[in-house]
């Protein structure tokens, strides 16, 4: 049973760590720090080059407000720039600047070197350890609310 109990404490700090760390901004190769909300939406444009605001609110499932106050904020830093087209003037688009481009590789990086590691981790596992690996987190997606059941 301390086994148990040393893996779930370790488990809780992981998650308590994970958390606090999203708290604090960083500036992923740049000189301007960026919130993790702020990155996501840059990893979002990197990933979907000259998108729309309408298209950003069904990808990131956040109000056109809130994709309009992120979007200022990032210009603001210079990160991101706004622009329309020559055929259509009505739509909104974004860009990543030079900048927004650093702080999205930058990103893109520690996801991939994360990633890696686990997939060579995982990879090792029997499929029973990879099974009980499953259930663990099938218990966790069962248990852990949604954003909208918090409020």
């Amino acid at each position: 049973m301390d086994k148990v109990n040393d893996f779930l404490e370790r488990f809780r700090k992981i998650i308590f760590k994970i958390n606090q760390n999203d708290k604090k901004p960083k500036n992923f190769g740049t000189d301007t720090l960026m919130y993790q909300s702020e990155i996501h939406f840059i990893e979002a444009m990197g990933i979907n080059e000259g998108i729309s605001t309408s298209s950003m609110v069904q990808k990131l499932q956040i109000t056109n407000g809130a994709i309009t106050q992120i979007a200022n904020k990032l210009i603001k830093k210079g990160l991101m720039e706004r622009f329309k087209k020559a055929d259509n003037k009505k739509v909104v688009y974004y860009r990543l600047t030079e900048k927004g481009k650093i702080a999205f590789r930058n990103h893109q990086e520690f996801h991939s070197e994360l990633n890696e590691k686990m997939v060579n981790y995982v990879s090792s596992l029997s499929n029973d350890h990879l099974n009980a690996l499953m259930g663990l987190l099938k218990i966790l997606e069962q248990n852990i609310p949604k954003e909208h059941e918090l409020l």
